[in-house]
């Protein structure tokens, strides 16, 4: 398989500078979801309180049929990607492991992986049978090792979309996204559909920067930072003038801090986040996963305690290859996608 390099003619990382401003000024990081370019990623993780009486809303999905663990049996492999801090992460997942196991039949291993790509790996190598990942790391695992899309993140939103915005300070003189031609920007990471495509394709439509390319002489400069909240803090900190990243991105500045930001355009629609699974995974399984996480209800107190966990979503919904088509059009443009007819295709599963 061909490796892919990158070599921007005009772009810094601003993982350094954002890190020692951080701590010059005392930031204190806000809780946040656990998805930072997720949704991940969608809404602000809080502790669950489950009450002590029973929800009265009906459950609007009954569970599946549980089954005996047979723990002679090979382990479900499931990897996780890490928003915020991997040992945070790695304790978070211990409730949906443990409510899941009855519905597979089976035990479940889960690991945390600190990119997609080393999930694309892991499942390249049978060392992950289900990952959590964004819409690009899909369609690249589904162009190179066939996974399939099984279900759909639903956010705070109650759909399972979202977009990417373009964010400047409210105290700019920036108010379009012509006004920065000449200034600076930082986008999240070069492989990043919410933090770098999306918004991208932005100036892209408006015809501003070309489509064909990672780099343009539109800006003075692009910085990568290497995720969403260094990008808006470089904002926030009046390191560059604007960003590039997920509408949720605000989020993960503290609550005082957000008025200084605003949103000046929005991107295109893009799939929300997706749980996907290896292409050879049993039917039988992967049937059993997705049932088990479209019953997942956040009006029960219980579900809402694992969901709250489990990158803070709202729940599920069903997955298809269709759901991709316009995304795919915009990563085909960058060479990570080779054939976004596959995506496009009339009821694509």
């Amino acid at each position: 398989m061909a490796t892919i390099t990158f070599r921007p003619a005009r772009t810094v990382s601003l993982l350094m500078a954002v890190a020692i401003a951080l701590v010059l000024v005392g930031c204190e990081r806000a809780e946040t979801p656990v998805k930072a370019s997720k949704p991940s990623a969608a809404t602000e993780r809080s502790p669950a309180t489950v009450p002590k009486y029973p929800s009265p809303t009906p459950r609007q999905r009954p569970y599946p049929p549980k089954l005996p663990v047979d723990l002679g049996a090979e382990p479900l492999k499931i990897a996780f990607i890490s928003y915020a801090n991997p040992q945070q992460v790695a304790k978070d997942i211990g409730p949906f492991v443990k409510y899941l196991e009855p519905f597979v039949g089976k035990p479940i291993k889960g690991f945390v992986t600190l990119d997609y790509g080393s999930s694309i790996e892991a499942m390249r190598g049978k060392q992950a049978d289900v990952a959590f990942v964004d819409p690009l790391a899909f369609m690249m695992a589904h162009e190179q090792i066939g996974a399939k899309p099984l279900l759909l993140e639903v956010y705070g939103s109650g759909r399972p979309r979202y977009h990417s915005n373009i964010w400047v300070r409210t105290d700019s003189d920036i108010k379009t996204v012509a006004d920065l031609k000449g200034k600076t920007i930082a986008f999240a990471d070069q492989i990043d559909m919410s933090g770098h495509l999306l918004p991208r394709d932005i100036f892209v439509r408006q015809g501003l920067l070309p489509g064909h390319r990672l780099e343009g002489a539109f800006f003075k400069q692009v910085y990568f930072a290497g995720g969403d909240e260094q990008a808006i803090r470089a904002v926030m900190n009046k390191f560059v003038d604007a960003a590039g990243v997920s509408q949720y991105a605000s989020l993960l500045l503290r609550p005082e801090e957000r008025d200084e930001i605003v949103a000046i355009a929005r991107s295109i629609e893009s799939p929300s986040h997706l749980v996907m699974a290896r292409k050879d995974l049993s039917e039988e399984i992967a049937g059993r996963i997705k049932q088990a996480l479209l019953a997942l209800d956040p009006a029960q107190p219980e579900d809402k305690t694992i969901l709250d966990k489990l990158y803070g979503v709202q729940g599920y919904a069903e997955a298809k290859l269709s759901d991709f088509a316009g995304v795919a059009r915009v990563a085909a443009g960058y060479g990570f996608v080779k054939k976004p007819e596959v995506f496009a295709a009339t009821g694509a599963q």
